[in-house]
């Protein structure tokens, strides 16, 4: 059910002449006058359902409150079914405001759990998190328990904008050549052993000052973790939102030193660079996308544009299929890029390419001659579905559309970096490294490579 409707007045709820819009009315006036909250309805019901918010629960329980509607203010309850809630989202997109109020619940949460064992007030979170819903607080309050029976005892701190996070990541950035926060160590908060944190910030800093190259620095900074976080003095925890609020993995990342896989492969008839547009003048998938076989799961990979910019720069993504959680993307500058120089390749980037509106007749040839010249190339001995349109035509077409459509720029400029690709994939495939690469991209999107940092995963 979805209840994301929050009336501001009973007339609102009067309105929309439901079977039970009465009942509601009457509820929302008095929530309102007597708790100063009001109420949470699915609009895809007869109002026979209504949640009122968890802060209230903090006041009174639910029982008292029936009481309290039926005895005090004459309320006939028969068939409606009262319970606290602050009800669901409204399934927007989460800005890197929002992302940053959640894990700072998340933090709230544990510190409070660490120490009392019970969950900080609703009112607490919400000065946080203001949009909170039950599903994010089922996620704050499933990740609390499970991060704090990991631990296994009281006495941290846990940090986000401020504290040994901080630190942390100033070390990292200034100190030890560290471009990108997350394509080193992707965790979300910290957490500290309190009787420790002062020591591991000399520490921290007395690595940043020492007198060596910061590559050099970097491998003692995630030496000196992977002892802290083996110890759980100091562990990074990188976070997800949970379904149905459960944890599915504890993952402890790049800890310990890794175990060789025992077999990886493309998986066959998964290859997948489909140049066919559809009935919109797009691009029927804007991506190159094929699956891996690692051991016994199967891991599915695209490579596309994730922000939809018209010559945006291509990224690889792996997801486990099934039940499985998601990898992540694959650091280019950490695992990708270090591995292709070694047999001078490199990627094609989005600002290489043709501007939309200035394509020319020598541009068309050389992509239209790129693709002949790779249409048959196999990968790992498996072939590449091309989708069924004439390349040529669909470019002139696919050039004439994105002047008007970004989606379709967007999409042009993903196949054409793709091309380069399975060039990077053909080249390395004749060399005999085609696994060898496939286990580099595959850790990479765990981020366990070498410069990776340690973490603690749950998802």
């Amino acid at each position: 059910m979805a209840f994301n409707y929050r009336p501001k007045t009973s007339a609102e709820i009067l309105a929309k002449k439901k079977q039970n819009s009465n009942v509601a009315a009457s509820i929302f006036d008095i929530i309102k006058s007597e708790y100063g909250e009001g109420i949470i309805l699915d609009l895809s019901t007869s109002f026979n359902k209504i949640k009122v918010p968890r802060s209230v629960g903090e006041k009174i329980n639910i029982t008292q409150l029936k009481t309290n509607l039926k005895v005090k203010n004459k309320i006939n309850l028969n068939g409606i079914d009262i319970s606290f809630g602050n009800g669901s989202g409204t399934g927007g997109g989460t800005s890197a405001v929002e992302t940053a109020q959640q894990e700072n619940a998340t933090r709230l949460y544990c510190e409070v759990y660490n120490e009392f064992h019970k969950f900080p007030k609703v009112a607490e979170v919400q000065v946080i998190y203001p949009n909170v819903d039950d599903d994010w607080f089922a996620t704050f309050e499933a990740q609390a328990i499970a991060i704090n029976n990991w631990l296994g005892n009281k006495g941290y701190t846990f940090s986000r904008d401020k504290g040994i996070m901080q630190h942390v990541e100033e070390v990292a950035l200034k100190k030890c050549g560290v471009g990108a926060k997350d394509s080193w160590n992707p965790a979300d908060i910290y957490a500290v052993k309190k009787n420790k944190q002062n020591q591991i910030i000399e520490d921290l800093t007395e690595i940043g000052n020492m007198p060596m190259e910061p590559r050099a620095k970097l491998d003692q900074l995630n030496n000196y973790m992977r002892n802290k976080i083996t110890n759980k003095e100091l562990v990074g925890i990188s976070l997800k939102k949970l379904t149905n609020g459960q944890v599915k993995t504890m993952e402890l990342t790049n800890a310990l030193k890794k175990q060789p896989l025992t077999s990886i492969s493309i998986i066959p008839g998964s290859i997948n660079l489909n140049l066919d547009l559809n009935k919109d003048n797009e691009f029927q998938t804007g991506e190159m996308s094929f699956g891996i076989r690692v051991g016994e799961s199967a891991i599915a990979v695209q490579i596309r544009a994730f922000s939809g910019g018209e010559r945006e720069s291509t990224q690889m993504d792996m997801t486990g299929k099934g039940a499985a959680a998601k990898l992540g993307k694959v650091s280019s500058t950490e695992a990708i890029d270090p591995y292709l120089q070694k047999f001078n390749l490199a990627r094609r980037m989005g600002t290489k390419l043709p501007r939309v509106g200035s394509w020319d007749k020598h541009d068309i040839k050389q992509y239209v001659d790129e693709w002949k010249s790779i249409k048959n190339i196999r990968i790992g001995k498996e072939p590449i579905n091309w989708g069924n349109s004439d390349w040529e035509t669909t470019l002139i077409n696919a050039i004439e559309f994105e002047k008007t459509n970004v989606r379709t720029a967007s999409q042009l400029s993903a196949k054409l970096q793709c091309f380069q690709w399975v060039k990077i994939f053909n080249a390395i495939d004749k060399k005999g490294k085609l696994e060898e690469f496939l286990t580099v991209l595959y850790y990479g999107a765990k981020k366990e490579y070498d410069s990776a940092g340690p973490f603690l995963k749950v998802a």
